[in-house]
């Protein structure tokens, strides 16, 4: 590890987060669910914990031992242990809550998934209330979040199963027609158009165009439905706390529930602006919206078997385009403000994107807040002017050793020294400033004067002063200035 973790000779820092993320952390966190869970002591297991993922960040970072430890794990994208923990928690909860009626997890939840007759005799359902309050576990837990889901997994319905699935009995009653990549807009314009002026000649066609869109965790699905010398139908309808996929799929649903009620139609045009939504209806695998999906195949099985000569096709038409029927669709739905109903039950998908987004929230809250990044921790901006928001994902914001150094100010300069070897110079070598301190470095010292930006204080122009002095904040004096830069790109 330590030959690896050599920061001019090893593997670079983001090979170094992926090592420890698939090598280190799953055996220290094995079988965590049974000893972290609601009211567990986690004094002990969080200290061991936390040394190792303090000694991980020095080891990717190659910063120094005294680093402020929250300020070294923020840089090297590494989320404090607990908060992980907890993303672990939910997420083993939510998957829990995925498997089959029949599995024995779910025969033990006390849920509203099952009916009453199917709980094992341990069940949670035929613990009394005086017992409830006395058991603890992961067991519990799952079951106390199974109240406040809504199901969403139908992975043993009957639509689903291999040999009676749309796809092998009706492969060419439905197709998609994409937006091609390249094209104009006024291409895709025209072809819509096109379309439309054909369809609008049979009495048989329904043109359905779908849209949704979530304000305020406010979920709106609206479609209408166009058929020749019939008057327009309208659908809408509002949700709390679902996903935007979900949204959409619904608006689907609800237009392919009113055209295939119609005894006259043959063919269904499906026009949405999200095309991944419509593919989902049709995908066999295990996902959070197989409850739309297997609503909309059984709408789509009946109205196929009806005639062979029945089909659908399903068109995209990007919002950018502002096409009149989909822009109608549209217009409605930004003026449709519904009323909140609370309190209400969550999707599965949405649960699982909440509960990253709050932990990633607390994580940004509490090290704005917190004294464990170090005092002298460097803020810097993007190039909006904004600060640069903490980031797990791919790792956060991979940068240099020296980088590390400066942003933590445990670096080999004059005020490092003055801190912690008071005996040792300090004075700065340009013989201007009595200290050497990194303000000193960054915007005064005659001794790096090869790049010269005011706006220092941005990572972006933070970034090109290391490249284009790269002896600051390092050891040696004979660094390789190509091999330096060639870490930044």
């Amino acid at each position: 590890m330590k030959l690896l973790g050599n920061s001019s000779r090893g593997i670079i820092p983001l090979q170094k987060c992926l090592l420890y993320r698939c090598c280190i952390l799953p055996i220290a966190l094995y079988s965590f669910q049974l000893w972290f869970y609601h009211h567990a002591l986690l004094l002990y297991p969080l200290k061991a914990l936390g040394k190792i993922q303090r000694r991980v960040a020095i080891w990717i970072l190659g910063a120094f031992k005294t680093s402020p430890h929250e300020g070294i794990k923020a840089i090297a994208g590494l989320i404090p242990i607990k908060l992980y923990l907890q993303k672990l928690r939910g997420r083993a909860q939510l998957w829990a809550l995925a498997l089959p009626p029949n599995y024995i997890i779910r025969s033990l939840i006390d849920s509203s998934f099952r009916s009453p007759n199917n709980h094992h005799p341990s069940s949670l359902a035929n613990v009394t209330d005086h017992q409830r309050k006395k058991i603890k576990g992961h067991l519990v837990d799952t079951n106390n979040r199974s109240h406040s889901l809504f199901p969403a997994f139908l992975p043993t319905h009957s639509e689903l199963a291999p040999g009676s699935r749309i796809i092998d009995t009706f492969s060419d009653r439905f197709s998609f027609n994409f937006c091609m990549k390249g094209k104009s807009d006024k291409t895709r314009v025209h072809q819509l158009d096109s379309m439309v002026i054909e369809s609008s000649s049979s009495q048989s066609t329904a043109i359905v165009a779908s849209d949704a869109s979530i304000k305020n965790d406010i979920a709106i699905s609206i479609s209408h439905t166009h058929i020749s010398n019939q008057p327009l139908i309208k659908t809408l309808h509002h949700a709390v706390f679902v996903t935007s996929t979900e949204a959409e799929m619904f608006a689907i649903r609800c237009s392919i529930n009113q055209a295939t009620a119609r005894t006259n139609v043959s063919k269904i045009v499906v026009i949405t602006n999200s095309i991944h939504a419509a593919k989902k209806i049709f995908d066999p695998s295990s996902h959070p919206f197989q409850i739309q999906s297997v609503a909309i195949l059984e709408d789509l099985c009946l109205f196929f078997s009806k005639d062979p000569n029945n089909s659908i096709k399903f068109w995209e038409c990007p919002s950018c385009l502002d096409w009149h029927l989909h822009k109608a669709v549209n217009l409605e739905m930004k003026a449709f403000y519904p009323t909140l109903s609370y309190p209400s039950k969550t999707s599965w998908d949405y649960s699982m994107k909440s509960e990253c987004n709050d932990i990633s929230n607390i994580w940004k809250m509490t090290f704005q807040a917190s004294d464990g990044k170090g005092k002298q921790f460097l803020n810097l901006l993007d190039d909006n002017s904004n600060d640069i928001k903490l980031s797990y994902i791919k790792g956060g914001p991979w940068l240099q050793a020296c980088a590390i150094r400066a942003i933590t100010n445990y670096a080999p300069i004059g005020e490092y020294k003055l801190r912690f070897f008071s005996r040792e110079e300090f004075k700065c070598p340009c013989g201007v400033y009595p200290i050497e301190s990194r303000r000193h470095i960054l915007h005064n010292c005659s001794r790096f004067n090869g790049y010269w930006n005011p706006r220092r204080d941005s990572l972006s122009h933070f970034v090109m002063f290391l490249k284009t002095n790269p002896n600051m904040f390092a050891f040696l004096n004979n660094i390789n200035s190509t091999s330096v830069s060639r870490s930044y790109s």
